[in-house]
């Protein structure tokens, strides 16, 4: 073994400059990111199963809007403590309306889940032409109710008639 080492000493100091290298490049990516195996959210959702919105909630405010004949389409989608509603709604449907409509979405939830999650609704229309949609509402799990963005119904003025 000894002979095999002073034959070969150059090459096994390269391997072991090598294997440090290796250690300390590990090392360094450690301190500089530090969170690489951590999930998106971090600990911020460790007590989502104990706060869990079941199917059916879903499915019931999915059918009951759709029934309504203001409404064209609506979908959710859950991303982390957020649940999101979009609703689309007929062309003729006034603000008042339409944010009604969204409000009542959160009759659906119970007080557990309404203080645990944040909830966004967005509120548009089909005519894209509309510059008074879309409208966005936020209940955070803090709040009583939706706070709504600013309303953009469009005034005439007289001279603008003219």
């Amino acid at each position: 073994m000894g002979k095999f080492i002073k034959k070969h000493r150059y090459t096994c100091i390269l391997v072991l400059i090598y294997i440090l290298l290796v250690i300390l490049g590990l090392k360094v990516k450690e301190i500089f990111i530090p969170d690489e195996g951590k999930a998106t959210y971090g600990e911020r959702l460790k007590d989502i199963s104990k706060h869990p919105i079941s199917d059916d909630v879903y499915k019931k405010i999915d059918e009951e809007m759709k029934s309504n004949d203001k409404i064209t389409d609506i979908s959710h989608r859950l991303s982390g403590k957020i649940v999101n509603y979009y609703l689309t709604f007929k062309d003729e449907v006034s603000i008042s309306d339409a944010k009604a409509l969204g409000e009542k979405i959160l009759t659906y939830f119970d007080e557990d889940v309404k203080g645990y999650y944040s909830f966004q609704i967005f509120l548009v229309k089909n005519n894209e032409a509309l510059n008074n949609f879309p409208i966005i509402g936020m209940k955070d799990p803090l709040s009583n109710g939706v706070s709504w963005t600013k309303d953009r119904e469009i005034t005439v003025s007289e001279s603008d008639e003219e």
